[in-house]
This record gives structure tokens, sequence and C-alpha cells, in this order.
């Protein structure tokens, strides 16, 4: 229940000296000290509704806390995402321990400039930047199963395995190489993450099952990866 949040919230900050009280103006905890206010959205768990309630909060109020139940694990990707939300929203995030009670600030409600996470995210960047550089036909629809995404990756694959039918269905690793024009065709079908190729021996490919459907099913991206 967000009622079990209030007491050890209120204590944390009574400990610092605020002075607290709840429900005021339908905040569920509110508090000032040195005559800053903070409000504390409580919630069971962290949701788009306690981010947007927490927003319309700093309307009206300095600093703006939402509190929750400590999630069992704090280091997944969905729960970090939101933790980013929050930072760029200038939102702080409280945790309490159902166990134990104990009270965690896990940010606090100071803006983050977006430059910082920019700096640390420049790998992630220019990954980005160089996959759709990478591409040579950009036909893809975005919110579609990632299956059907063609990417800079499956594009090389395709023209390792077009290349392969080309040479009569088994060919070495060099003679692909040379009609694919792709200089990492040896990984590609060494990894075979498609599942296309089958190792004939060392050095000698030839086309699986699952590759000749894949020459079918992607028969016209094949002919525009080679316009």
């Amino acid at each position: 229940m967000e009622k079990d949040l209030f007491e050890p919230i209120k204590n944390y900050f009574e400990a610092y000296g605020y002075v607290c009280d709840g429900e005021v103006n339908d905040i569920d905890l509110y508090m000032e000290k040195d005559e800053s206010g903070v409000a504390v959205e409580l919630k069971v768990t962290l949701d788009f509704k306690s981010v947007q309630q927490a927003a319309l909060r700093q309307k009206i109020v300095d600093h703006v806390f939402i509190g929750i139940f400590r999630p069992r694990n704090m280091n997944t990707r969905a729960f970090k995402d939101k933790i980013y939300l929050l930072k760029r929203l200038g939102i702080g995030l409280i945790v309490v321990s159902k166990r134990t009670g104990t009270v965690e600030i896990v940010s606090e409600p100071i803006e983050a400039d977006l430059s910082t996470f920019k700096k640390n995210n420049s790998k992630k960047k220019a990954a980005l930047s160089e996959e759709f550089q990478r591409r040579k036909i950009k036909n893809n629809t975005g919110g579609v199963n990632h299956s059907k995404i063609i990417t800079g990756y499956r594009e090389d694959s395709l023209l390792v395995l077009s290349a392969l039918n080309d040479l009569g269905g088994q060919a070495s690793t060099k003679e692909i190489r040379q009609l694919s024009g792709i200089e990492k065709a040896t990984t590609i079908l060494y990894k075979n993450y498609y599942g296309w190729f089958c190792n004939v021996k060392k050095g000698i490919y030839s086309i699986s099952k699952s590759g000749n459907d894949a020459l079918a099913e992607y028969s016209e991206i094949i002919l525009k990866l080679h316009q």
C-alpha cells in the first residue's frame, strides 16, 4: 500500500530537519526547510502516471520526488531507462525496502544536462550513424518485428548468400569474398548467424535449406542490393 511508504520517508526527512505532513493540497507528502518546499508522490511502482503527477507538482513546488517500494532488481535496462527519464525531468526518486523500511535516495530532483548523457553515450551515437550509413537500401518500416528489419549485417549476409548461389551453391571463402565484395564474408560464413550456410570442409561452404528459403524470401532485396 502507498500509505506504507509514508512513515519511513517522513521519518527520513525529519531526521534532516524537515517539517513534514501528509495530504497537503492533494500532495501525498509535503515538507519544508529553509523556505524550500519538497513534494513526494507515493506510488507502489514507478509508472507513467506517477511521472505525470510528479511533473505537474513541479509547477508549484521547488523539488519533487517519487517514492516507491524498492524493486527486486534495480539494474534492469527498463528501470535504468526510467531513472534516466526522471533525471531529464528533474524529478528525484526514493526507494523504500518492504522488508526493512530502509530509505534510499536513488536520484536527486535536479535536472541533468542532456550533453552529459550524450557524452556518456558517444559510442552508441557513433554505432547508430554507422548502422544507418552501412545500409545500402533504406526500405524498413518502423514498428515491425525485429526479425523483419534489414540491417547492414543482414544486407552483407544476403550478398554473401547470393554470391554463393551464383557460384553453384558451393565454393571457397576466397571465391565468395571476391564475388560478393564483402570483406568480412569469411566471418559471416563462419558465424552463420542466420543459419544460411553449411561448412562442407575447411574453407568450403554450401547453402543450407534455410539459405535457399532466404534466397526466395529476400529475392527483391537481393535484386536491389545488386543495383
